[in-house]
């Protein structure tokens, strides 16, 4: 486990860390605005549920995304490469030729549409969500939907205009901009857990099994939302290429934190105001 987070050569540039909380965590990094708000529109905030589901979030940051894509997912690069294909690569090795190679082909073929399709969707859910948050603004409540609708699409547009400068300008762009973003998530977080620090207690897996025992159904479908805690993660991996290993996991270290922060305070907030 230590070695995991000890740079290759090449890779100890702090540059890359920052780089990497533009072009790969941005993702991630806007969960915090939606997620709560989908999963409380199918739940009660009761003290109870909102231990259950902070801490089905917290484990599923966990066990998601830094066991399964930061130490498993990532320790099978294919020449410093990730991403679905350079998956098949490595998994045709181990393999015997025939069925079993076309099924890995198939899965490669299934990974990559699902990225594709989480690149269509994600964004808009996103860059929608975070200009409906100029509704929260006084004197600009009344806006219409119309309005937010048009200005998410222009904000899109321009994104995708400038993709074609290449990666590096890009991540470069963003990453500074990331970076005051999480520890913004991190500081907000902090000042409102620091008014009931008993929301510590959803660090405990317990409470995320006893929400899934006691609801039965209800809990699965809540589960199938609280994976939204964790969209884009995948990108630590099929990013891999860009920036390397070490600059993602290490950024991957400061972006949890703020994450985690700022989940237990917005269920600090559910809490003092159900």
């Amino acid at each position: 486990m230590k070695a995991l987070f000890r740079p290759a050569p090449g890779e100890s540039s702090w540059g890359g860390v920052i780089k990497s909380m533009g072009l790969v965590f941005g993702d991630i990094g806007t969960s915090p605005i939606y997620t709560l708000t989908v999963i409380f529109a199918l739940s009660r905030p009761t003290p109870d549920h909102v231990l259950g589901i902070i801490s089905l979030m917290l484990w599923t940051l966990i066990i998601l995304v830094t066991v399964q894509y930061g130490w498993l997912a990532m320790s099978l690069g294919y020449k410093g490469q990730g991403g679905g294909i350079m998956l098949r690569e490595t998994l045709i090795k181990v393999m015997k030729r025939g069925r079993s190679v076309s099924f890995a082909g198939f899965l490669t073929y299934l990974g990559v549409s699902l990225l594709l399709g989480d690149g269509v969707i994600t964004p808009a859910i996103s860059i929608l969500s975070a200009v409906e948050g100029t509704l929260l603004i006084p004197g600009l409540e009344n806006i219409g939907q119309n309005y937010l609708i048009l200005a998410a699409a222009l904000i899109a547009g321009a994104l995708f205009s400038i993709q074609s400068r290449g990666t590096d300008k890009v991540a470069w762009t963003f990453g500074p901009v990331m970076v005051f973003w999480f520890s913004a998530l991190a500081v907000s977080g902090l000042f409102s857990l620091l008014q009931m620090p008993q929301i510590l207690r959803a660090v405990n897996p317990l409470y995320a099994l006893n929400f899934l025992a006691d609801n039965g159904f209800a809990g699965f479908v809540i589960l199938s939302e609280v994976i939204l805690c964790a969209t884009g993660a995948e990108a630590m991996f099929a990013d891999m290429g860009h920036l390397g290993r070490w600059p993602i996991l290490r950024a991957w270290m400061f972006v949890f934190v703020a994450l985690a922060l700022n989940y237990l305070g917005q269920g600090t907030y559910a809490l003092l105001h159900p």
